[in-house]
């Protein structure tokens, strides 16, 4: 025999309370503005990382292809990557290129993030490209070790700049170093 069946009688429905839903919420709120500079030190020391090995990316180009070709690779500030902009940020762009019969040969181009400040020591610039015996050049003269700063003007991550020393013999060495959240021009 079957139970009875009662009329008028609820049956339980599954879910949440208003109550349960807002705990949930304002727990997820605490956890995640303590989460929140922890992405941000993570995220900028992304942005300095990213935008050290572009720049080292391309210097190594450059200078392979001095090397590898037995000739002169220049570089400039550039807007396009296809044309030298004296005018250019040097925060904007940049582009290697040796000269051919008819024009240049454009050999790498990079471009850095906006809200990476790019500082030059007074050494670096005069640089004007590697020579076919892969030493950083600047004119017609072998150059002097410079430095690139790339920094981003914060305290989060607390190693806001990346120096990237080059030395006359054109090795490039990248050096992680806390600017207390200023990012001051490199001595040299």
């Amino acid at each position: 025999m079957h139970p009875p069946i009662r009329h008028g009688a609820r049956k339980r429905v599954g879910g949440f309370s208003l109550v349960e839903l807002m705990a949930t919420t304002a727990l997820l709120a605490i956890l995640s503005a303590m989460a929140m500079p922890s992405l941000e030190n993570l995220i900028n020391g992304n942005r300095l990382a990213n935008a050290s090995n572009e720049m080292l990316a391309f210097l190594n180009a450059a200078r392979l292809e001095a090397v590898a070709r037995n000739t002169r690779v220049d570089f400039c500030r550039s807007v396009d990557g296809e044309n030298c902009a004296d005018d250019a940020p040097a925060a904007g762009g940049w582009m290697a290129y040796r000269r051919l019969d008819g024009g240049n040969g454009v050999v790498a181009t990079t471009r850095m993030d906006a809200r990476i400040a790019f500082q030059l020591n007074q050494a670096a610039t005069a640089w004007t490209g590697y020579d076919a015996d892969g030493r950083m050049r600047a004119g017609g003269e072998s150059a002097s070790a410079g430095r690139m700063r790339l920094c981003i003007p914060t305290t989060r991550p607390r190693d806001n700049i990346r120096d990237m020393t080059i030395r006359a013999s054109g090795r490039v060495e990248v050096i992680a170093s806390s600017g207390n959240g200023k990012c001051p021009r490199p001595a040299g």
